[in-house]
């Protein structure tokens, strides 16, 4: 969602900490830990947010911190205005989405991972208030555009080229964000002509509800991320964007720079989580949430505990 106004943000996110209460998803009680500094968490609206907000919550109340949590806030734009209002301390953000949907980037995407969290940590500290984007997690919560196995096989389909051509006898599964977003859908139409000719355009919010639509024929094509849990099924084929047109998408947390001057202790914390994580880890929590319907708290608990973090 695109909002014009620093008034509309900041109606947004009064709204969204009004009827959220403490925000928190699936559990976990709005405040704990040793009764020390206090800080806030945040996160935005879907399962690998919730995961990484309660991996994070969860090591600071370890070491001591008492930690509220206002998890599933909503989009980036909504949760960026918390940041900067000061509702929360920090939130787990992604550096392309960072550069393209909050830091007023223009141009050719940076060629590599680092370049991309480059670019955002210093647009971050160029901010006023200043924030800090620290070090970001080995994975790529890129785009994942996928189908069918059948429908690979019947249509030949292995990249985003073949799928503009094979578009208008299919119909994709699609969410509100992806086709609003500049990086999203028009990003994608720009970059592959005709794929914008499908035979029909389903819009579920719901990341399940895309992959059970196109499993169960509702749909033949769909969009979630590379990290999603369900990709590891045999039954579908992840289409490659040989144009390379999206961005990388590294997860980091943003903490205001007075949070951490208040408590440089916490950048370390954080970044102990952090450096744990790759693509096969968090695609497994992502897949024991939205598969196997735990809960995100107690799947970040017991990944914590394996790794000796808590």
């Amino acid at each position: 969602m695109k909002l014009k106004a620093t008034f509309s943000v900041a109606l947004l996110v009064a709204l969204v900490l009004a009827l959220s209460g403490c925000g928190n998803a699936g559990g976990g009680g709005g405040q704990g830990g040793g009764g020390g500094p206090s800080v806030t968490v945040g996160s935005k609206n879907f399962t690998e947010q919730f995961i990484l907000g309660e991996l994070y919550a969860q090591t600071l109340e370890a070491n001591g911190f008492t930690v509220e949590r206002q998890l599933n806030l909503g989009s980036e734009q909504i949760a960026d205005g918390a940041l900067q209002d000061g509702q929360i301390d920090f939130y787990p953000e992604y550096t392309g989405t960072a550069l393209v949907a909050l830091l007023g980037y223009e141009g050719e995407n940076p060629a590599t991972p680092e370049e991309t969290y480059e670019e955002a940590r210093s647009r971050y500290a160029e901010r006023d208030p200043a924030d800090t984007m620290l070090p970001y997690a080995d994975f790529n919560n890129n785009y994942g555009i996928f189908v069918r196995n059948d429908v690979a096989e019947e249509y030949g389909l292995q990249t985003l080229n073949d799928l503009a051509d094979a578009a208008p006898n299919l119909t994709f599964a699609t969410f509100s964000e992806f086709q609003d977003r500049e990086d999203g859908y028009p990003n994608m139409v720009e970059n592959y002509p005709g794929i914008d000719e499908f035979e029909d355009i389903i819009t579920a919010n719901d990341l399940g509800l895309r992959y059970q639509g196109v499993e169960n024929g509702e749909a033949d094509v769909g969009v979630g991320f590379l990290t999603d849990g369900q990709l590891t099924s045999p039954e579908l084929t992840i289409l490659e964007d040989e144009k390379s047109i999206w961005p990388f998408y590294y997860p980091a947390p943003v903490v205001r720079n007075d949070v951490l001057e208040e408590n440089p202790e916490i950048e370390d914390i954080l970044n102990s989580v952090t450096e744990t994580l790759d693509v096969d880890a968090i695609r497994e929590l992502n897949g024991r949430v939205d598969i196997e319907q735990e809960d995100p708290e107690d799947v970040a608990r017991d990944y914590l505990e394996q790794e000796g973090l808590i």
